[in-house]
């Protein structure tokens, strides 16, 4: 029993060490009691290094601050908590903005053990995001200074997208249009071919 135990530990310490994404425990005062590979990376230092040692003593003090800031509002409302963090790793000097849950750990009788914290680095979704954004953005004011009629109806017959020259032309605004059919708008002669 005692083998498999250990085998077991052994199996998933592996598997925590080999994580894309920066996986560490600290105490519930803030001091690293374990962490993966990626993590040694942003700290620059192996994890015999790390543990038993806090935030201070890796980063600087702003974002040591905001670190510990995040792990006390974890343990405050006793569950998980999300935020978004821009780092600079040790190792490399590479930046990458970080999306970090943060979940309270407890033992078997409830009490506090520490922080798990988990974090993903998000940043090429972000720029994608921004992309899009300025896409949508870029779009948005080519079909809004267009002097065509542009719309756009649903298999119903119904407006989902009307150009502001559209609404001109029919002395509607946008609002009086969007998810009603178009079919009012057409004369009544050409209603049969539509």
């Amino acid at each position: 029993l005692n083998r498999l135990l250990k085998a077991s530990e052994a199996h998933l310490r592996t598997l925590i060490k080999t994580l894309p994404d920066l996986v560490w425990l600290k105490d519930p005062d803030g001091v690293y009691l374990s962490c993966n590979q990626k993590f040694e990376h942003f700290f620059g230092a192996k994890e015999m290094e790390i543990v038993g040692k806090t935030d201070y003593d890796f980063i600087d003090k702003e974002l040591a601050d905001f670190s510990r800031e995040k792990d006390i509002a974890a343990i405050g409302i006793g569950e998980s908590s999300m935020n978004e963090e821009e780092v600079t790793y040790a190792n490399d000097g590479h930046i990458e903005l970080l999306e970090t849950i943060k979940t309270p750990m407890f033992d078997s009788g409830g009490k506090l053990i520490g922080v798990l914290g988990i974090a993903r680095d998000i940043t090429q979704r972000k720029l994608a995001e921004v992309a899009l954004r300025e896409s949508g953005e870029k779009y948005r004011l080519l079909v809004k200074n267009q002097t065509d009629l542009i719309v756009k109806v649903d298999t119903d017959g119904r407006f989902q997208f009307i150009s502001p020259s559209y609404c001109r032309m029919f002395g509607k605004t946008e609002n009086e249009l969007l998810g009603k059919t178009f079919m009012p708008l057409v004369h009544e002669n050409d209603r049969k071919s539509t």
